[in-house]
């Protein structure tokens, strides 16, 4: 299995995905930020971008950064970012590597046409979210969750991100949006509180609105050019059966 990774980025790309890295060191070095920090900024980064540009290496990407944002968030008593990570997100993104493996162009782009959700697929589906919402509220609140309300919102709003994403659908990217919002300004309390060792974060977060933002973009520029070369192909196919 070779991944080619690098392949369909240009000059646009390597400057967000180039300053929000430098970004993050820079503020990492001034606010004396601890690695776990930045490691978790430099993953994230490069995963949400990634995922923006529709790239099969973010599901791989996602499930180490993960990992890490989970020990951080339990540091900080997120206990919603924790358990919604460890128990939901993980599992997700291992699915997606399965899923998008076997759903991908020769460039590594996940394949987002012959792809569809039916009524009833999204009627189950928030049937179950609304359900599994209610209960983590309550879940968050007898484990004195900081920050109850910001972290049961971003519960809630990763979910459905996450599961448009697992099913390749271009919506995601304006889920993932409004996800990142709520983020930002969970992760800025603490640096108002005056813990500026965490601003690489709050930065990694501000990039990654900026991404997601150019994601949605990029996702339905790539669903406009798979279903131009799958006509292409249509048409080449109908040819050669027409020649015999």
């Amino acid at each position: 299995m070779k991944l080619k990774t690098w392949k369909g980025y240009n000059l646009i790309d390597a400057f967000l995905l180039g300053g929000g890295i430098l970004t993050i060191l820079v503020t990492a070095i001034i606010f004396k930020s601890n690695w776990l920090v930045i490691v978790n900024s430099l993953l994230g980064i490069c995963c949400v971008f990634m995922q923006a540009k529709g790239k099969i290496a973010t599901q791989f990407i996602g499930v180490i950064w993960f990992v890490f944002y989970c020990y951080l968030s339990y540091q900080q008593k997120y206990y919603g970012e924790t358990i919604l990570y460890a128990t939901i997100m993980i599992p997700l993104y291992i699915y997606g590597i399965i899923s998008w493996l076997a759903h991908r162009d020769k460039k590594d782009n996940v394949v987002i046409i012959k792809n569809k959700i039916s009524l009833t697929e999204l009627l189950i589906f928030l049937s179950i979210w609304l359900c599994v919402d209610v209960g983590v509220f309550f879940l968050l609140q007898t484990l004195n969750t900081a920050q109850l309300w910001l972290s049961t919102i971003a519960f809630c709003t990763m979910i459905p991100s996450v599961y448009l994403l697992m099913r390749r659908n271009k919506w995601n990217q304006l889920l993932f949006l409004i996800n990142d919002i709520v983020l930002c300004i969970l992760w800025q309390t603490l640096v108002y509180k005056g813990d500026y060792s965490f601003i690489p974060i709050l930065c990694y977060q501000v990039f990654q609105i900026i991404y997601d933002a150019y994601g949605m973009f990029e996702w339905v520029k790539l669903e406009k050019k798979q279903k131009n070369e799958n006509l292409e192909e249509l048409e080449t196919t109908n040819n050669i059966k027409g020649d015999k």
